[in-house]
Order: C-alpha cells, then structure tokens, then sequence
C-alpha cells in the first residue's frame, strides 16, 4: 500500500500522473471538485494497470502489476486497479428514479430525504436501516460505471497503524471467500474498473466500480462480506503477514522485523516530504498541529510504534469500528435501486444497533494560544552541500470547528488565486526569492474535520529559513492589503468553474469522485446532499466578488484565518546523513534485546512459526475455495475491442483526425508536431523548453501577464513530448503535443463577450468564423480549457508518461504545476483558436490560414496567439535557472520515492531507442544534465537560450503536424540509431530497494501473441505476488512486457530483498512450464485481462488513445487480432512464453535503485555483480 503522504508516482509513467494521472488541476480545484484531494495516500496494490493502464493496452500493450505505487494523496490509498480511466459524461436522458417507498420499508429501510441533484443529473435518496441505524445513500442515474463504497470512521488512539493494518487484512479472506486473498482472485476475473481501499486519518473506505452489472454485484458482496465477516480476526498469520513479526529463519541468526505494512510505512518514513507531513499532523512531537486529538496520530502506522500493535488490539479495533451502526454506504449508477437495498438488507440485518457512532466522534482539536516552533531531522545521503538542503513550512490550523461550505469555497478559491498558476503571487514570489529550490504545504487542505493551510519551501539554506518564515507572512499582509488583479480573479473564477461543470474524474469514476466528495462532510454528520450542490455557492461566491470586490471579499480571509491566527506550527527540517544509520541501529539493538530475553525454546518456536508462515504463504488454495469467489464466463465478455470512431482528413496540408463521441458538449482538441529533426544535445532540455513556452514573457508582458491572459482567453495550453517505441521499427514515435479543451455553456455571453482590454467582438465576427470552420465544429458555444502537464520529470517510454500526465490538470504538493483556467468561446472560435495556436508557432502560413476577428483596438486572435507562444523570449534567466531548480528537487524526490521508476527507464534506455530518448528527458541523465545545466545558465546563458530558441525553429512546423479532435457529431529524433554507451546501476539512500531486471525477448525470436497479455498478467498476480510481495515482503512485484520494443521487464517496489527477488526474477521460466492450471482459472486470467484492454475511458480519453494507435501504426486489424488471441489463450501457450521470458534470466540487463549496504552485501555474495553508480548527493 502506498503512503500517507504520497501522491501518484506511476512506476514509469513518470512526466505527469496517472491516467490518472494524473494530472489534475491544482490542489483547490481538486477540492472544490472532490477529485482526488478526497482519496488518501496510500493503496494496497494497484495490482492491475494504474496510471499506464490506457497506454498499455492502447499504446504498449502490456503492464501488469501486483503493485502500484498511488497518487499521493494526504490519506493512505489503496488502489487495486483503477483501470477505468474515467465515467463518461451523463448523457441526456429520462429522469432516474429511485426504489420503492413501501419496498424500501419491507427490506428494513427508512427514507430520511431525497434530491434531485442538477449538478450530476442524479436522484439522491438518503435511507437508514431501521434497525442498526446505518446510513445508505442510493444516487441514481444512467451512468453505467456503477460504484459501491462503505466507510468507517475509524479513528486511532496511537501510531500502530492499526486501522492501516486492517484495511489490508480484511480483505484477506472472510466467511464466504475463504482463500487467501480474494483481493486477488476479483483482479484476476473481474472487468472491475475500481477496486480499492483507502485508510484516511479518520475513516477507512471500501469502494468498488464496474459497468457490468453482475460483476458489480460479486464485487460488492466479496467487499461487504469482508469487512463484516472477515477472517483475519481469527488468524494470527494475517496479522503478521500484513502488519509485523519478528522473523527467524535460524536461531543462530539475528532477528527481523517484518510486515507489508511495516516494510511500507518504512520506505514512507525514509522521504523528507512525508516526514515533514507527519510532524504537523502528528502528536508524536508534543506542541504539533493536532496534539489532542485522532489527527495528532499516524493511521498509517510508525515504523518504530508497530510493532508495539498486538492481536487483541487489533481484533478489538474490528469489533469496536466495522459495524453497520459505524458505516455510511453509497451506491451510484444505472443499476436497480430496490437489488441494492436487497443485497445491503442480508447483510445489515445480521447486526443490532451498537454504541460505534458515539464512540468514534472526531473531537476537534482547540487553537493554540501561542504559535509553536519544531525542529526535525530527516535521513538525507551524503555528499552535497548539506547546508543547503533544509525544509521549512508553515502551518496554520484554520479553525477549532467545521467551516460551513460557503465559508470553505472562499477559502479554496483565495488557495486558488495565491499558489494555483505560476502566475499567482504568492506561489511566485516564493518561487522567485532564491531561498529554495521547489514548494512544499500545498496550500490550503479540507479533507478532513478542522482545514489547514501549509507553506514552505524545501531546498532552502540553513541561513535563510528565518527569511522564508519572514517571506510568507509579509507576503500574505501584502496580500491582505493589496488584494488581488481583477483579471487573475477572473481567470481562477473560470479554472474552477469549468472544472466542477465538467467533473472529468481521470482514473476515478465520476461515482467514486461524488462519494468521496459527499462522504468528506456526511462522515461528520453533516448533510452529505450539500457537497454535491455547488452551484448556488458558486454563484453566490460570485456575486459577492462582483458587488463588494475581491479584496473585501478575501482579506478578511487571510487576516482571520492566518495572519491573526495563533494556532501556527513552523516546522523546520535538518538534513542529517547519519539519521537513516542510527534508526537502523536502533532497530538492530531492540531486536537484539528482543532475540537476548528469549530462551532457546522461544527461538525455536519462533523459527518453526516462521517457516510455518512462510509455508502457508506458499501453499496455493484448494480448488473449492478459489470458486468460492464469484466470477463472470467467457460469454460475458464481447467478442470485439471498444470501437473509437476516426475520421482521417486534411486541412491545409495538416492532417485532422476527429472523433465523433458524445461529450457533453466538450471539445478535446490536440495538436501534435514531429521532434524527428531535433538535434540529440538538445533532447534533455525539451521539458524546460515545454515550461518556458508558457512561464516565461513575450515582447510586450511579463509571465504574469501571459499567464492571466491564458486564463482568461483560453484557460491554459499544456505542451508536452511523447516518446514511445513502434513496433516492427527501429526508430521510436517522438512528437511535440499540445492539447487543449473546452466545454459549451453560456450563448448569450458569448455574442456578450468582451475583453477588458481589447474592446468588443460583434456576433458577426463569431459568425463569419463560424461559417470559415463549420465543416470541422459544431457552432455550439464552449468554455475554452487546457490541461496542465507536468515538465521535467522522468519517463522510460515517454508515452506513457505523456498519456498519464494529460488525462488531468493538476498541481502536485510539492511542485503545484498544471492549472487550467476556462474562458468562454463558441466551439467555432475554440478550434480557431488552437489552429492559429499551431500557426502562430509555425511562424505564418497563408493568409488563407489566418483566422482573426475584429477587436476594439483592432488586434486579431492571431496577433495575441503570436504573442503567447511565437513571441515568448528566452531571456530571463533567472527564471529559467528557477525551472532548473525545480526540475532537479522533483525528480530527486520521486528517485527516493519512486526508484522502481528509474530502474525501469534504465533498462528502457539500454534496451530501445525510445527508452533512451525517454531517459534523456526524464531519468538519471536528465538528473545529471540537471546538475551541470544550472551552472551553464550562470556561465553561459547565451548559448543556454539560443538553444531554446533552436529546439523551436526545429519542432515548431507545419511539416508534419497532426490535428487530433473529440467532440460530438466531430514523430523525438526518429534517426538517433543508438542507445547511450554510459549506462549503469544507481542506487539511492533508501531503507528499501527497487529491483529490475529486463531483456528484449523478440530477440530470442518470439513473435507476439495476444496472449502474452493473459500471461504477463497471470506472471505478475500470482508468482510474483506470492514470492515478491506475500513472502519477500516487498510492497510490490510486478512484470511489464513492451511490445513495441520487446523488452520485457521485472520490477519491485519497496523491496527489502535485492538477490532473493533477482532469482524469483530469473525462476519464472521454470514457473511457467510447471505451472498447472484448470479451465476456471485460466478463464478468470483472461477475463481480467480483457478487462484491461477494455479500460473504460472518456471521450477524450478515447480519442488519445485512438492518436497514439494511429502514430504507432496499429490497425483495428491488429487489435482484433489481438483481442481472438487473449480468449483463446490456452495453457501451451505459457508454457512456450518460458522460453522466451528465460532471455531476461539469461541476458537480462540489471537496474536496482538500492541503499549502499545491500550493494555491498549483494557484491560480497556474488563477486561485483552490481557497478555501482551514485545519483543523489
């Protein structure tokens, strides 16, 4: 599972997150939206396709998983499989109605309200069970990605972890599914596209999502059967498995401590950010944000507080809290109302009514009188200038109650205006100071019962942090005093708008969005209807800004709730080289206490229980608990893949691809320009290049004012590379892609529309451009918005980092990139807009291409175009160096956190062209040109900026670019010929390690079968679940097999092993053709793979990815080849993959991303088998 202070690192898909990812819109916007500022920050296994899942299986084919990493989030969030990227819009229909009165009542429930909720097109009805007194809310519409969640509020009284523990374990079995781990049996033969579990700091949550009906049903009886009646109160090895024990395979041995949830939360604890994240929540310092109540407490679980949990605590802990009295339960979708109360009705009423609710009230935490200063060490790696890597935040507790919504969405929106674009004042000024290299707090946060708001900067020197601390608060008075730019105001009013009016979800139902949303407030007892209604607020909010001004509006806002508030913790953060050593020693001497008090009968005991557990992980379940679990057939499943309608034209000599889906009257528009020409030197700074496009001034405005001017115009333009193999090809797919979006809405506003600044356009103007490109829009009128991208992280194939950072805007807590704005348009004007875009950027064209209209001061759209992205000059350097900076302190965090991520763009890079471009941008030796760029921008600035200027005269042409397009009724270097010869391992300074192990297998003369799909997955949920996870305890273990390029690879993630997990790496082979396997079973691998391949995307999605099928040459053909394959994948067919796979055993290339001790005990074990390579300072 993943952390409490993580957010989404994607394995490889490392440029933006997930699919997911993500990304999303800035951290307010998400919580206006109840995106995924909800989901907490950990996960159990994603152990499907996560973020990579679309481009897997639309672009790469094949990714499996036992594991994933999740989006860091500030809960724990435990993502089996997202695979559905996302619920399409809500299309028109008939009004849904709810069940029953009088059926409800003989089922045992009582209506208490109901809604009809606009915003959502949903009939929300509230029951309670008569007799336990759970409450049900039942949404009804005609979505089909139907989603089931029940939540606990499950507040700890200490840092064990134990409701962190219990979310694992209950899913491990329970009284109708008695095998191991039905978690993993659903993932194997379910087309679920949600299966997940999230612990928060305060509750704990059990959501499910699938289109098919019958599988939604299973789903939810597996889930309420084991959060009731699970097994794991009544055996001892659960606990132990997925909490902690001491392990002792020999007397003679030292005693370890080991656990998935312990091994986890170490590698959480081993990261700065997250260390700093817990010391403001947490009571384990006395004088913290929450010293007196649950939040004053890690749910998660401290490493050094775990193993102090015992089973009757933990059994306790199950019987006090999982109770139906405890829970609220919500079902969402176009599924029978009355069959969800039948189905809740056999379970609830096995229950009475318990005294759960009282005892688990969250007591708010009261102000401090006096603010409160803590100092914290955290383990950072030698070497470097030490000096300069300290953290300093602040944190100020907003409130010693509940803010009411209006008074929340005013305080979201001011979090919007101060840190959500790059162009926002306190975000800026923090940014431009010099102190500090990236942001860390991440502004303003609701999720749970009292909001906070946190600012630092991390990256900062040891003489400067009482000159951050000075920094932030006189820039928040001046704030206070001065108020805020009227067009900023404007745009942020637009971003959010247009954010809650699309509610594009990315990787989460829109269902689960709307739970997580309204369970944020009905956790509380409060009216769980009212988070889903913001449009009154909204308007509200407003017409306040409107009649009073913003600053009358907003400085009373930071003045009460920040500059006047005594409740401020400042946290402050020391590097310390010997902290992670001394935390191992002090591990090392409790256990040797520990192995010192016990008799040799105790050792023997000790030994016996864990090869006794060791055992029981190993032995597979009988047949007729493995049926047990409930499963769809093959005739459940369609015969063809999901059909994206594509239509190939041409405009001007640029080609136009356009898709005709329903999308609730949004336009998804991508234009895309080849890289082939660009020199390979140049590669490493097309990231900074894609940042500077859109954060550096032109000729006549700052950044500030550019960036204004894209919100209010357009809401934002993301620019981004894609780099991926093709397969059959030696050169890789590399473009240059920016994309765009926009949503109908106000027509009268439109032939209304004016900007301040440049006069009034006339209904004939719109018309006349309407008339000029009607054959390719709709004439409606849209909102106008953008994605955010993220620029400068690491990828592998760059495709899938490209794909997972554009499904979302979004703003990440420590670097807060991506915002979206929205500016209204017609849908004509929309697609003008973004043609002029790629135009102005081309640098001409003929007249006939130049679209403008006429404005006041007679300035056309392709003169303001030309300005934002023609005219922006590489020319100031000290913001370029700020990029500099940034990049390098995110991409050495996400090395600590995500080193899976870079052993796998290592193995890429030494295995394909693709890998190695992708690398170039994004890995290692983008980190290395990081480190030498930042002294050339002192040194020679010149040359730094002609070569931007250069990158742009090169990829900014007509000559070969591509128009992609979604709306209803609607090549990097292809020459580089070689793969870097400075290729070699990289460890990081972490408790735990991150294995790899990959080779190119059409080498060996495999040619691809679609069921190589069922295999990889099976591979991935079976033997390396069992041998990487269940017994190597790490996090995760996962296979990925490429098949544009052939390099199939092994993974792990927060690995305690680095040998052990090689030789399960390299025993696949031998495990493939031993391996027996019955007709259900096989049918359950490939039902889940096809439930892979068939993610449920929204339009845009759809649309993406029928680009990216189309740059690569894939064919429907093709796919429908693949697709006969998967069904008839029979058990010969793994058994001929062994000796393919036995390439990576035999000639595989080895990445691990591993603390200096294990290098060295791995070298002492096997004679320099590791060259080792040292990345972070």
């Amino acid at each position: 599972m993943s952390t409490p202070m993580e957010r989404a690192v994607v394995l490889r898909s490392l440029s933006c997150t997930p699919l997911v990812c993500t990304r999303f819109f800035s951290r307010s916007a998400r919580n206006l939206l109840g995106r995924l500022s909800p989901l907490p920050k950990r996960h159990r296994a994603i152990a499907n396709l996560h973020t990579r899942s679309l481009l897997r299986h639309h672009l790469r084919a094949i990714s499996t998983s036992s594991t994933r990493p999740s989006i860091q989030l500030r809960k724990h969030f435990s993502t089996l499989s997202p695979r559905a990227i996302a619920t399409p819009p809500t299309q028109p229909s008939p009004e849904v109605v709810g069940a029953d009165d009088e059926v409800a009542k003989k089922l045992g429930f009582e209506k208490v309200s109901e809604e009809f909720i606009e915003e959502c097109k949903s009939r929300a009805v509230l029951y309670k069970h008569t007799k336990t007194g759970a409450e049900i809310m039942s949404v009804s519409n005609n979505d089909e990605n139907k989603v089931f969640g029940i939540v606990f509020r499950t507040p700890p009284k200490d840092s064990t972890g134990i409701p962190h523990i219990l979310e694992h374990s209950v899913l491990c079995g329970s009284r109708k599914y008695p095998l191991k781990e039905p978690f993993v049996e659903l993932l194997k033969g379910s087309l679920h596209t949600f299966l997940n579990a999230f612990t928060y700091p305060d509750r704990t949550c059990y959501p499910v999502a699938s289109t098919n009906t019958k599988d939604f049903y299973n789903l939810v009886d597996v889930y309420l059967d084991a959060v009731f009646f699970p097994k794991c109160v009544e055996d001892f090895q659960t606990f132990q498995q997925e909490g902690w024990h001491y392990e002792l395979n020999n007397p003679a041995e030292d005693i370890t401590y080991k656990g998935v949830v312990f091994n986890e939360m170490k590698g959480v604890y081993s990261q700065p950010d997250n260390i700093m994240g817990r010391i403001t929540q947490q009571a384990s310092i006395l004088l913290a944000l929450f010293p007196d109540n649950t939040y004053g407490v890690d749910s998660g679980g401290d490493p050094q507080v775990i193993p102090n949990l015992s089973f009757e605590e933990f059994k306790e802990f199950h019987r006090n809290y999982y109770h139906p009295s405890n829970s609220r339960i919500w079902f969402y979708g176009d599924d029978d109302p009355t069959e969800r109360l039948r189905i809740l009705s056999e379970y609830l009423d096995m229950f009475d009514a318990s005294s759960a609710p009282s005892e688990s009230i969250i007591q708010p935490q009261k102000l401090f009188s006096k603010p409160v200063r803590i100092v914290e060490k955290y383990p950072a790696p030698e070497g470097g200038n030490l000096k300069k890597k300290h953290m300093v935040c602040l944190n100020w507790l907003l409130d010693e109650k509940p803010l009411d919504l209006e008074t929340e969405l005013a305080l979201e929106f001011l979090d919007h205006l101060m840190l959500g674009t790059p162009a926002s004042p306190l975000r800026k000024t923090l940014l431009e100071s010099g102190l500090g290299d990236a942001i860390v707090g991440g502004g303003m946060d609701s999720d749970l019962l009292q909001p906070q708001f946190c600012l630092g900067l991390k990256g900062v020197s040891e003489d400067d942090i009482q000159k951050v601390e000075e920094l932030i608060m006189n820039s928040l008075k001046n704030l206070a005093e001065e108020g805020f730019d009227s067009d900023a105001v404007e745009a942020s009013m637009n971003t959010i708008e247009f954010a809650l009016r699309e509610n594009n979800t990315g990787s989460f139902p829109r269902g689960l969005a709307l739970m997580l949303r309204s369970v944020g407030k009905w956790i509380y007892d409060r009216d769980p209807f009212e988070p889903l209604k913001y449009q009154k607020p909204l308007l509200d909010l407003k017409a306040r800004i409107a009649k009073e001004g913003s600053k009358a509006v907003f400085a009373p806002l930071i003045e009460k709730y920040i500059l006047n508030n005594s409740h401020l913790v400042t946290v402050e953060m020391q590097p310390d080289p010997e902290k992670a050593s001394q935390d191992e020693a002090t591990e090392r001497e409790a256990l040797k206490k520990v192995k010192a008090s016990m008799t040799e009968e105790d050792l023997a005991e000790l030994t016996r229980a864990t090869h006794e557990l060791r055992l029981k992980q190993e032995t597979p379940d009988p047949p007729e608990a493995l049926k047990a679990v409930p499963s769809l057939s093959l005739s459940d499943i369609p015969r063809k893949p999901i059909f994206v309608p594509t239509e190939v034209g041409d405009i001007n000599g640029v080609k136009i691809l356009q898709h005709d889906l329903f999308t609730n009257d949004v336009l998804y528009a991508e234009v895309v320009f080849n890289m082939s020409s660009l020199k390979q030197e140049l590669l490493p700074l097309v990231p900074l290049f894609c940042q500077s496009l859109l954060e550096m001034g032109t000729k006549d405005m700052d950044f500030v004012q550019l960036n204004q001017l894209i919100g209010r115009k357009t809401g934002g333009i993301s620019v981004s590379p894609l780099t991926s193999s093709i397969r059959g090809k030696e050169d890789p797919c590399s473009h240059i892609i920016v994309r765009g979006k926009a949503m109908s809405g106000r027509t009268e506003d439109l032939f209304n529309l004016r900007d301040r600044t440049r006069g009034a356009r006339s209904a004939m103007d719109i018309w006349s451009i309407r008339n000029r490109w009607n054959h390719l829009c709709l004439g409606q009128t849209l909102w106008v918005v953008s994605q955010g991208c993220k620029k400068g992280r690491y990828t592998s194939l760059g495709a899938r980092a490209l794909l997972c950072g554009m499904q979302n805007g979004s703003r990440d807590r420590d670097d807060m990139e991506g915002v979206s704005s929205v500016q209204l348009f017609s849908c004509c004007l929309v697609f003008t807009f973004l043609i002029e875009v790629v135009l102005s950027l081309v640098g001409g064209g003929s007249e006939a291409n130049q679209v403008s209209y006429s404005q006041g001061d007679g300035v056309s759209v392709s003169e303001e175009v030309n300005r934002i992205l023609q005219d922006v000059q590489f020319t100031d350097q000290k913001r370029f160096k700020q990029f500099v900076s940034q990049s390098k302190a995110r991409l050495e965090a996400r090395i600590r956190g995500s080193g899976h991520g870079i052993a796998a763009a290592r193995m890429d890079a030494k295995l394909n062209v693709a890998g190695w471009v992708g690398e170039q941008m994004g890995g290692a030796s983008f980190l290395e040109f990081l480190k030498d760029l930042g002294k050339k921008v002192d040194e020679d600035w010149d040359g730094v900026s002609s070569s931007l200027e250069e990158i742009r005269r090169t990829l900014i042409s007509r000559n070969g670019c591509l128009i992609n397009l979604t709306a209803d009724g609607k090549n990097l270097t292809n020459s580089v010929k070689f793969v870097s010869k400075f290729l070699d391992l990289l460890p990081s300074t972490s408790p735990v390690n991150y294995v790899g192990k990959a080779a190119n297998i059409y080498d060996t003369g495999y040619e691809l079968n679609g069921s190589a799909y069922v295999i990889s997955k099976h591979i991935s949920n079976t033997w390396l679940w069992d041998r990487v996870r269940v017994s190597g305890g790490a996090y995760g273990g996962f296979c990925d097999f490429d098949t544009h390029s052939g390099v199939f690879s092994f993974l792990s993630y927060r690995d305690p092993n680095l040998l052990t997990t090689l030789d399960v790496y390299d025993a696949t082979g031998d495990f493939l053709r031993d391996l027996e396997m019955d007709n259900d079973t096989l049918t359950k691998a490939i039902i889940g793979t096809i439930g892979d391949v068939d993610s449920y995307q929204l339009p845009d999605a759809k649309g993406y990815s029928s680009l990216l099928r189309y740059l690569l040459g894939i064919t429907e053909e093709e796919r429908q080849k693949r697709r006969e394959e998967i069904l008839s994948t029979n058990l010969n067919d793994f058994k001929e993959f062994a000796d393919a796979i036995d390439a990576v055993k035999n000639k595989g290339v080895v990445v691990a991303v591993a603390s200096p001790e294990d290098v060295e005990a791995a070298n002492k074990e096997r004679s320099n088998f590791l060259e080792v390579k040292n990345v972070l300072d």
